[in-house]
Order: structure tokens, then C-alpha cells, then sequence
């Protein structure tokens, strides 16, 4: 077997996280580490590094970057670590020892990974992806305020953004295939009313008049013309009256990396002691304390 090789793609003021997971991925063992900080041809950079025999890669940025590497990482496992001030997401020290120890094969990426979902939207001119949500809003020029439709992979209680809003009224958690359809209105309109933290620093209340599940592989038409749609909170589409658009939430995303559970399988296998203890690790080792009172 030759040496494991790991690519990170990342925004190019994120020098410091870059060093952090490059002595990490050295100190797990990843004998070769592709770097690329260029702004645009992260999709053809990406799939250059898989084929240079990359077997993870590090994602450090945001959300356009992210969409990119996840369209272009095939089954390469992508660990993709967000630009945002969030106790929730790993830090880089602890994320490259995690991606070295699955580049170098150390643990079973069947246990340690999972495929997440993507919505892929649809229009006549384009198609693009969204990793978390796909919202529609009235307006031409996208709004918060004018959202009539929303669309996410996933809802978690604690998340940020807009998938928060499902989040706090019907949770479908990473885990699952299924995502979640919500309409959205006017809060003076709507039965339900949720506080919830769209952006970092910013709360508002949001009219919900009701939600469903959204399966995979189930193609729903946006009722966007004369509006726009915006993917991962970001706009992208301005829908001319008369042309038509649909969303699709699709189960053949990338490979995602969950670093907990890399963590969790290393300490158990005891990867990372210095010095191993002959025979089975123990379940509890706990020895007196040198000290008293």
C-alpha cells in the first residue's frame, strides 16, 4: 500500500485552520497533503486531487465552496468544516486527525461515514445543488421576510440558518433519508409563529402555515415564477412569469464524514495512546488521585 494521500480545499484567509489540519493529517499518518486556496475551479481541483489517489478530503469555507467539492468528490469521503463561530462544528486540529486517521485506513470508513441527501434544483437553463436548504421567495430580488417555500435535507432543534425553522417545529435529523417541505407566510397569516436564528446574530419570527415530509426521488414544483429560489440561503434563480422550476431531494450525495464518530472509534481501538496496553483496551482504568482534600 503506498502512502495516504488527503486534498483540502479551502478559502485562502484560513491560513492558520490550513496549518492545524496539515500537522494533523501528518501526525495521523497522511504521507501527502494537496492544498488548494485559489478562488473558482474548486470542481476541476477537486476531482484532480481524487484522481491523484486522494482517499479524503477537507472542505474549509463556505457554502459555494462546499457545494462544488460535494459535486465533484464521487465516493472520496469529504469532510467539510463551515466558516462560522459554532461550538458544533469540529476544530481543525481534532477534524484532520480525523480525516488522517480514515485517509490512512486506521478506521472502517463504513462505520465512521454516511451519504448524505442534497436537493438538486431544476430549471429549463440550470441545475444546481443545495447541501441544506432550497427556499422560494415571492419577491424578485430574494427576501427572508417573502419566503413562501422552504425545502431542507435535514432539521435539527439547535441548527442556525434556515433549516432552524423546521428545526424548532417537526426535527428530521441527518440520520435520515427523508427531509422536510415547509410554507411559509406572513406571520399575521399563519397558525404557527417560529423565533428562529436565520443567521448567526440575527433572530426573527417566521410564519409557518405548515410542513411535510419530503422523500427522496419525489420531484415538487416550485410555485416561484415572478420570484426567486435561493440554494443554501444564498439566490440564485430569478424566475421569469411562465417558467417553470422543481426541486428533487436526491440520497446520493457525497460521503460525509462524522468526526465524533472517528474519535470515538480511535479511542476505542486505541490509535492514538503512545503506549498501548498488552491485550484488550480497558473499560475503566481509574487509579487514585496523587493528592487529598
Amino acid at each position: 500500500m503506498g502512502e495516504a494521500v488527503a486534498g483540502i480545499v479551502a478559502n485562502p484567509a484560513s491560513e492558520r485552520d490550513i496549518q492545524s489540519l496539515r500537522s494533523a493529517l501528518r501526525v495521523a499518518g497522511v504521507g501527502r497533503v494537496m492544498v488548494w486556496t485559489e478562488a473558482g475551479k474548486i470542481i476541476g481541483t477537486v476531482r484532480r486531487m481524487v484522481d491523484a489517489g486522494a482517499s479524503v478530503l477537507i472542505c474549509l469555507g463556505g457554502d459555494g465552496l462546499m457545494r462544488a467539492a460535494a459535486a465533484a468528490c464521487g465516493d472520496v469521503p469529504l469532510l467539510m468544516l463551515p466558516i462560522a463561530a459554532t461550538d458544533a462544528l469540529p476544530e481543525p486540529t481534532v477534524a484532520g486527525l480525523a480525516a488522517g486517521l480514515l485517509a490512512t485506513h486506521q478506521v472502517d470508513p463504513d462505520l465512521v461515514t454516511n451519504r448524505a441527501t442534497v436537493l438538486e434544483v431544476v430549471t429549463k437553463a440550470r441545475r444546481e445543488i443545495a447541501l441544506t436548504d432550497v427556499s422560494v421567495s415571492a419577491e424578485s430580488r430574494w427576501d427572508p421576510a417573502s419566503l413562501t417555500e422552504l425545502y431542507c435535507t435535514f432539521a435539527v432543534p439547535d441548527g442556525i440558518g434556515l433549516s432552524s425553522i423546521p428545526g424548532r417545529l417537526c426535527p428530521s435529523p441527518k440520520s435520515t433519508v427523508d427531509g422536510v417541505a415547509v410554507s411559509l407566510g406572513p406571520v399575521e397569516e399563519t397558525p404557527y409563529v417560529v423565533q428562529a436564528p436565520i443567521a448567526p446574530g440575527v433572530v426573527r419570527a417566521v410564519g409557518v402555515r405548515g410542513w411535510s415530509v419530503l422523500h427522496p426521488g419525489v420531484r415538487v414544483d416550485l410555485a416561484a415564477a415572478g420570484g426567486s429560489i435561493a440554494v443554501d440561503g444564498e439566490p440564485h434563480f430569478v424566475l421569469k412569469q411562465g417558467e417553470s422550476a422543481f426541486v428533487e431531494l436526491k440520497p446520493d450525495g457525497p460521503w460525509s464524514v462524522d468526526v465524533r464518530a472517528v474519535m470515538a472509534e480511535a479511542t476505542r481501538k486505541g490509535l492514538l495512546l503512545g503506549r498501548k496496553p498488552k491485550g484488550a483496551f480497558p473499560a475503566s482504568h481509574l487509579v487514585e488521585a496523587p493528592f487529598s482534600g
